[in-house]
């Protein structure tokens, strides 16, 4: 168990070089920064990495419609920037109906909780 662990570490490693080193050769290609930011999410559990990555794709033309949300999401989890990851999806829950997903009034809820927001100041009572 210990070595296959390694093993898929050290895999996991070579996914990631692979990655940086394909934004080096193709820094436009907004899937391979979601790729990236999958990858830090899903198998390293880099919540900061992976919000950086997907704010990155949402910055390039071509860039699917969710990078930026995703890029809040993530941040919601990292410890010490929740400020800001409540003001990234407050400003998306703003944009209108079209971004007011089951996640995004979630995580708004959860982010209102954690930072003791004032009832009368919540978007989600």
């Amino acid at each position: 168990p210990a070595a296959r662990r390694r093993l898929q570490h050290d895999y996991l490693e070579l996914g990631e070089d692979f990655l940086v080193r394909g934004i080096a050769y193709n820094p436009e290609k907004p899937q391979l920064y979601e790729a990236l930011a999958r990858l830090y999410r899903d198998k390293f559990h880099d919540h900061v990495r992976a919000a950086e990555n997907f704010e990155k794709a949402s910055r390039l033309p071509e860039h699917h419609s969710y990078d930026e949300r995703f890029s809040a999401y993530e941040l919601s989890y990292c410890e010490g920037r929740e400020r800001e990851a409540y003001d990234r999806l407050r400003t998306l829950y703003q944009r209108g109906e079209k971004e007011r997903l089951p996640r995004l009034l979630n995580q708004l809820r959860v982010m209102e909780e954690r930072l003791k927001i004032p009832v009368n100041e919540r978007i989600i009572p």
